[in-house]
């Protein structure tokens, strides 16, 4: 009878250690390249910028962009309650500029639906969203695009961060934990057929999906939650690995503000989401829906696996008397898996740049499980520009 209760409680661990072993395990090995050169002359639509007082780093960024732009795509940039001439330096690079000032409504979703208003009067075709600190590599604007515009639904590119050897510690495995997150297990994902997640940036959408998504929520993950929104109203988000967006790494105190904010969000939406999106997707016989609920109910990694190994130290204390042990194994099987996925991973894909310095890991555990628990417990309520400086 106690070795079925260990059993028991241990169950729903396990069962989103192994969503997570699922994902990361199949993404473990990358997708081939293919050429996307000649897609430019199909790909159509707005590259939408939203951008609070990005005057410093938008007109490098909007260069770069409008370098492997295709021919039949424009760039709106949406200034929003910008205190800086962030404006102005866009208009100079060669973009359209809307500006936007409302103080009382701020946040990434209300500027993306400004801008929505302003392009509805002559919708494009399709709609990518890139943030104003982010760089499309060549040619993933082209997939993105033509994608979107052939499925019908939103494609999410793997939108990953970049490192150099002057970075933290703190910074280069935050890199890495995000890696794992938006491009191998969005892989996996994508292999099972389950919905992708929409990470922020790099996100393409058809003008018919994008014309009802709710964007002026103020909520502090709003690209999350559109992909949610997006599934569940029948069109759920793809996944183009080919298609990379990058951003450079942040300061610190800019990489806890960021974790912190999206950590809430993810929170957020698995206590207000996660059970119904498992109900529908059950009913509707969708099990990719399904899927999806699962996912948005296993924490990210690292708290996964301090609670993995926490249930491992208990169990194997109560062994020792001869009881639970088929909960440990349980319990014990998939975190192993777990952690051979994670850094096989990182190195398949060649990002072992990642794993430099892994004699601070665990000082980067301690800082990871207090931002997680600071989530948990003194979640953001509002959009807090990152730090980059």
């Amino acid at each position: 009878m106690i070795d079925l209760l260990c059993l028991i409680l241990v169950l729903p661990l396990a069962i989103v250690t192994c969503v997570f072993v699922v994902e990361a395990g199949l993404g473990m090995v990358p997708a081939r390249p293919s050429d996307g050169a000649a897609l430019d002359a199909l790909a159509e639509g707005v590259v939408l910028i939203p951008a609070h007082d990005e005057a410093r780093g938008i007109g490098a960024m909007l260069a770069g962009l409008f370098a492997g732009l295709p021919p039949a795509m424009r760039v709106l940039v949406v200034a929003d309650n910008c205190t800086d001439a962030t404006a102005a330096v866009a208009l100079a690079a060669g973009a359209e500029v809307v500006e936007r000032h409302d103080t009382s409504r701020r946040g990434k979703g209300f500027a993306l639906d400004f801008g929505r208003a302003h392009l509805a009067g002559d919708p494009p075709p399709c709609v990518i969203v890139v943030d104003a600190d982010t760089v499309p590599a060549p040619g993933a604007l082209a997939l993105l695009a033509t994608r979107a515009i052939a499925s019908g639904r939103p494609v999410q590119a793997a939108y990953t961060m970049t490192v150099d050897d002057s970075v933290s510690s703190t910074a280069r495995f935050s890199a890495a934990a995000f890696y794992v997150k938006n491009a191998v297990r969005q892989l996996g994902g994508a292999r099972i057929g389950a919905p992708a997640l929409l990470t922020g940036s790099g996100m393409a959408f058809p003008w018919r999906v994008f014309a009802r998504l709710p964007l002026d929520t103020g909520h502090v993950a709003e690209d999350l939650m559109l992909g949610v929104s997006a599934s569940l109203d029948g069109t759920p988000p793809l996944f183009d690995p080919q298609a990379v967006v990058t951003s450079a790494t942040s300061s610190d105190r800019g990489t806890e503000v960021q974790r912190r904010r999206w950590e809430s969000g993810f929170f957020q939406v698995a206590g207000d989401h996660a059970g119904a999106v498992i109900g529908q997707g059950l009913r509707r016989g969708r099990p990719a829906l399904a899927w999806l609920g699962l996912h948005l109910l296993t924490p990210p990694f690292l708290p996964l696996l301090a609670l993995d190994i926490l249930a491992i130290l208990l169990l194997s204390l109560l062994a020792l008397f001869g009881i639970g042990r088929g909960a440990l194994a349980t319990i014990a099987i998939p975190t192993g898996l777990a952690l051979v996925a994670t850094l096989g991973s990182l190195l398949l894909h060649g990002r072992d740049d990642l794993l430099k310095g892994w004699q601070t890991i665990p000082r980067y555990i301690i800082w990871k499980l207090g931002v997680t628990a600071a989530a948990l417990f003194r979640r953001e309520r509002s959009w807090i520009r990152t730090d980059r400086d």
